[in-house]
């Protein structure tokens, strides 16, 4: 039977006594940063999804559960795993294998990733069906000049082979574009995962909106772009405390009470 949306928070009970108060609060921080996504973003049905490691416990991490869509992810539904793809916390839910594959072998591969977000919109969509990549037409894009992987579309990343393939083709990179799939984009906080991937976002739409114009595109050259990059595109400048994170979250609070649950 079909779980209808007012059952989708866990039956486990009483879940926020059962976990640290680091935990709960790295809970609400993820719903609220699904529930961001599917605010601003076009994410297709439920096959996104974002993962944050977990604090104190760094072989383990938090991912959306695989019969939810983004804006009805919760506190409580949301699942526990481990950098091997095992869950490790029981729950009336689970990942969808391509949710923890994935998420498992980059927090494996990456020690340094605290949280990673993959999605699927029609602008990354598109940029990731382009054979020039990500171009350096806005300062939204020149954030990520030369600091992006790119994964051949010639193994299916959602097994845990081709999760594997997918960890070691990122390299060191935090940005990588998969080939006709979409994004998946790093942090070293949950903060700054998603921001940059907003930012990612917005650089996929207005290049696909610039380059359909029809007419010659203004492209910086080099230097510009590693001066933005260098000033704008540093890892480790967000986290909970950031005025973007901040505002953000005013909004989840305001339209998306529920999160907490």
């Amino acid at each position: 039977m079909t779980r209808s949306i007012a059952k989708l928070t866990s039956k486990t009970p009483l879940l926020r006594e059962r976990v640290s108060d680091e935990e709960w609060q790295l809970r609400c921080r993820l719903a609220a940063a699904h529930r961001l996504i599917a605010h601003f973003v076009f994410v297709d049905m439920t096959y996104n999804h974002v993962s944050a490691r977990l604090p104190g416990e760094p072989q383990h991490f938090l991912v959306k559960a695989d019969n939810v869509f983004m804006e009805q992810v919760t506190a409580s539904n949301l699942v526990k795993y481990d950098v091997d793809g095992n869950q490790v916390m029981a729950s009336d839910f689970k990942a969808s294998p391509a949710a923890y594959n994935v998420h498992a072998a980059v927090m494996k591969a990456r020690p340094d990733i605290m949280a990673a977000v993959h999605t699927h919109s029609p602008a990354n969509l598109a940029v990731s069906a382009q054979q020039c990549g990500l171009l350096p037409l806005t300062q939204q894009a020149m954030r990520f000049h030369d600091r992006i992987a790119y994964y051949r579309n010639e193994v299916d990343d959602t097994t845990r082979e081709g999760a594997q393939h997918l960890a070691r083709a990122l390299g060191d990179k935090w940005v990588m574009i998969l080939e006709n799939h979409g994004v998946l984009i790093g942090g070293t906080t949950l903060p700054e995962a998603y921001i940059f991937h907003h930012f990612f976002e917005l650089a996929c739409r207005a290049q696909i909106g610039a380059l359909a114009g029809g007419t010659p595109v203004i492209t910086p050259v080099a230097e510009v772009c590693a001066e933005r990059v260098k000033k704008f595109g540093r890892m480790g400048q967000y986290d909970a405390n950031s005025r973007d994170w901040i505002a953000s979250m005013a909004l989840v609070e305001k339209h998306y009470p529920d999160y907490q649950d």
